[in-house]
């Protein structure tokens, strides 16, 4: 038998799980860091909301089930408040869960390495095209757009700034914030969830802006939503989200955000970022198609794209609509506690109003 050869570049979410598919699968990767560690050096929160992988009910199962992923999360979300200029409407439900990133040991990073048995080589600047002629397949997943949009394969759909600030205080561990007001986020979000009952992560993502802008909404943020938190560190970030035409190119498979699994509506990526990159494992290892395997993922995200092109014309006014009328019992019922695939059954919409527009 002839094992295959296999290099991935990164190791972030993507890459370690692509990692550990393919240890399952009795092939050793080797594995490419240019840090000196996984994860991140600021701690940060995200959220792993089930409204956007339905049918699937428990995420974290599902990753368990299908993949042999086991991770251990923050806490389960159970209240999700959504904020507009007007309205405040609270969501009640198994809602999904809270995760933590970066380099504690509660970090999905660090959970996914300590499973693994392959050893990650870290600062190690590793280049895709030598790597490529050297390995049977790379698996890119660095978390940027670098290596798609050398590939010609990248398509950018929305850039922004994000700054975060690590806060304490007393919290409810099972309570995400969400905050719309195109006064501090133009069309972006604010964002407060919690590590633990005493300490949180407040954030805010302003899209299509200069670095020298974002201060000035960050101040807007805290003086408008009246917040006045102890901060024990913060941290910016610059994100650019898009899709790609093609998620492998000859013997090179893009996965998590290099391949253009992160949504560019509300930025969510975790998910399907590790989804991707168990898919390339799989795929590698049997012999399988990798664009057809993540074609659903690819369509979800083309879904959100269109939802973000929409989301670009709201004002507040419009805003302060769409909130409350998600905020109105039967219609805040069909999307958060069932099953309902609300974001299929709206797309079609979406495009037809772009059309008509």
């Amino acid at each position: 038998m002839i094992l295959l050869r296999v290099a991935i570049i990164g190791a972030g979410p993507s890459g370690l799980a692509c990692a550990l598919e393919l240890e399952r699968r009795g092939i050793n990767p080797d594995i490419f860091e240019r840090s000196g560690k996984v994860g991140y050096a600021v701690p940060r929160v995200e959220i792993l909301l089930q409204l956007f992988q339905r049918p699937q009910r428990d995420l974290l199962h599902y990753l368990f089930n299908n993949f042999g992923i086991k991770l251990k999360p923050l806490s389960r979300v159970q209240s999700y408040i959504m904020y507009s200029s007007r309205h405040t409407v609270p969501i009640k439900g198994k809602l999904g869960y809270l995760i933590e990133r970066g380099q504690s040991r509660n970090a999905v990073e660090v959970q996914l390495a300590k499973s693994l048995r392959s050893k990650i080589k870290f600062h190690t600047h590793a280049g895709y095209r030598a790597l490529a002629s050297e390995y049977d397949y790379v698996v890119v997943a660095e978390g940027n757009h670098a290596a798609a949009n050398e590939l010609k394969t990248w398509e950018t759909t929305v850039t922004a700034w994000a700054k975060g600030a690590i806060v304490l205080g007393r919290f409810d561990p099972g309570t995400a914030f969400v905050y719309f007001n195109t006064d501090f986020a133009r069309h972006g979000f604010g964002s407060f969830k919690p590590f633990n009952s005493e300490r949180a992560l407040l954030s805010l993502q302003v899209p299509y802006i200069d670095h020298s802008e974002l201060n000035y909404y960050w101040n807007n943020f805290m003086e408008i939503e009246k917040f006045h938190p102890e901060i024990i560190e913060t941290y910016e970030l610059f994100y650019t989200g898009g899709v790609t035409s093609r998620q492998q190119v000859d013997n090179i498979l893009l996965t998590g955000n290099s391949g253009g699994f992160t949504d560019s509506f509300l930025g969510l990526g975790l998910l399907p970022g590790m989804i991707s990159g168990a898919m390339a494992g799989k795929a590698i290892a049997e012999g399988l198609n990798y664009e057809r395997l993540v074609s659903p993922l690819i369509s979800q995200v083309k879904r959100l794209s269109a939802f973000r092109k929409a989301f670009n014309t709201m004002n507040n006014d419009s805003l302060d609509h769409l909130i409350g009328t998600i905020g109105l019992p039967g219609i805040k019922h069909i999307i958060y506690n069932t099953n309902v695939d609300v974001l299929n059954l709206l797309y079609p919409f979406i495009v037809k109003y772009f059309r008509k527009n």
